[in-house]
C-alpha cells in the first residue's frame, strides 16, 4: 500500500515519471496505472480548483485587464487548452500544467476536463507501452 501512495505522490509532483517509479517498486502495470492516475487526478483537481480561486484573487488585486490575460492564452500556441491538457500531465507534469493553464486564464472547468482526459488516456498508453518494453527487454 505504501508503494501505491509513493506512486500517487510522485504523479502529483512530476507527472508521468510516476509510472516508471511504479515499475521500479515492482507494482503490476494495472496497479501502477491506477495509483499514478488517481494521484494525478487528485492533484490536478486541487491545483485547478484551489489555484483558480487564488488566481482570481490576484487578478482582482492587481487589476489585470482581459487584454493582458489574452496574451497568456496566446502563449499556449496553436494547441491551446487541448494540447496542454492532453500532453501536460505527462510532461511537464500535473502541477506545472495546471499553473500554466491558470496563469493563461483558461477556464478551470475546461482545463480540468482536458487534463483529466490527458491523465486517463496518456497514463494508460504510457503504462502499457512501458510494460511491453520491460517485457520485451526481459527486465
Amino acid at each position: 500500500m505504501t508503494d501505491h501512495l509513493i506512486v500517487a505522490i510522485v504523479a502529483v509532483i512530476s507527472g508521468g515519471f510516476a509510472i516508471p517509479v511504479g515499475f521500479l517498486l515492482d507494482l503490476p502495470a494495472l496497479e501502477t496505472y491506477l495509483a499514478a492516475a488517481a494521484g494525478a487526478l487528485l492533484g490536478m483537481f486541487v491545483f485547478v480548483f484551489v489555484g483558480a480561486g487564488l488566481r482570481e484573487w490576484i487578478v482582482r488585486k492587481l487589476d489585470l485587464s482581459e487584454d493582458r490575460l489574452e496574451g497568456g492564452r496566446r502563449m499556449l500556441g496553436k494547441y491551446g487548452t487541448e494540447g496542454l491538457g492532453l500532453i501536460g500531465p505527462i510532461f511537464p507534469g500535473v502541477t506545472v500544467s495546471a499553473l500554466i493553464g491558470l496563469a493563461a486564464g483558461i477556464d478551470r472547468r475546461e482545463l480540468a476536463t482536458w487534463m483529466a482526459l490527458g491523465i486517463v488516456i496518456l497514463y494508460g498508453v504510457y503504462t502499457v507501452g512501458l510494460a511491453v518494453i520491460i517485457e520485451l527487454a526481459g527486465i
